[in-house]
C-alpha cells in the first residue's frame, strides 16, 4: 500500500478507518478502477437490453434495483474471487485494501440511503463490522455509483469517498486514463453537446 499513517494520524482517526487520498487511490487501484468501469458499462448495457423488452408506456418508472443488480452481476463477473455478501444482504467488493459499495448517488454525489446507524457509521469511516466478523476493519470504504438525469438516463459512473458525513473526493472515468472513456463528464462550455453524446451512446449499447 501506498498511504502510511503517522502516530499522530492514528490517534487522531481512533475508531475510524484508514484515511486515504485521492492519489493514493489511484494509484493503489491503477489496475482494478480501468476494470470496474467496464464492468459497469456492461451492467448498464445489459439493463439497458432488459428495459428495452418493455413497452415505455408501460413503465412506471427507474429501477435502480434492476441496474444495481445487472452492475454487481457484472462486477462479481469481472472480480470473481473478490466479492461477498455483507451485513443486511450488502453487495461488497474488496480490492487491494479497499472495501467497495455500489450505490445509486443523488446530485451532491451522496448516497441514496435511508438514514440508519450503520449508514451513519458508513457515511464517517467508523471502524464497525461489515461482515459477520471482525475483519477488515480498517479498510477505507469507498462508493462505486452513478447518476440519471432528467430523460432516464445512466450518467456519471463514479467512484467517491465520503468522510464525516461529506465527499472528500472523486475519481471519474476521464481520472482514469488506462480504460477507453465512453462517459464524458460535463463541462460548463460544452454540457450541452456532452450529453447529447451520452444520450446516443446509450440508446445505441441498448440496441445492440
Amino acid at each position: 500500500m501506498t498511504n502510511i499513517v503517522t502516530k499522530i494520524e492514528s490517534t487522531s482517526r481512533s475508531g475510524k478507518r484508514r484515511q486515504v487520498s485521492k492519489d493514493e487511490c489511484l494509484l493503489d487501484l491503477k489496475k482494478d478502477l480501468p476494470k470496474i468501469f467496464k464492468a459497469f458499462n456492461r451492467g448498464v448495457k445489459k439493463f439497458n437490453k432488459v428495459s428495452s423488452m418493455f413497452n415505455p408506456e408501460s413503465k412506471v418508472r427507474f429501477d435502480a434495483s434492476v441496474l444495481n443488480t445487472a452492475i454487481v452481476e457484472s462486477l462479481q463477473v469481472e472480480f470473481s474471487s473478490n466479492w461477498k455478501w455483507g451485513k443486511y444482504k450488502r453487495f461488497i467488493l474488496r480490492l487491494n485494501d479497499y472495501i467497495f459499495l455500489v450505490k445509486k448517488l443523488n446530485n451532491n454525489n451522496m448516497p441514496m440511503n435511508i438514514k440508519t446507524k450503520h449508514v451513519n457509521s458508513i457515511s464517517n469511516q467508523l471502524s464497525l463490522p461489515m461482515f459477520n466478523s471482525e475483519v477488515y476493519q480498517d479498510d477505507p470504504i469507498l462508493f462505486f455509483g452513478y447518476k440519471t438525469d432528467r430523460m432516464g438516463e445512466i450518467v456519471s459512473p463514479q467512484v467517491v469517498y465520503i468522510d464525516e458525513n461529506q465527499v472528500k473526493w472523486v475519481v471519474t472515468e476521464n481520472d482514469v486514463t488506462s480504460t477507453e472513456t465512453l462517459f464524458k463528464p460535463n463541462t460548463q462550455n460544452s454540457s450541452v453537446k456532452v450529453s447529447l453524446k451520452e444520450q446516443l451512446v446509450r440508446r445505441k449499447a441498448s440496441n445492440e
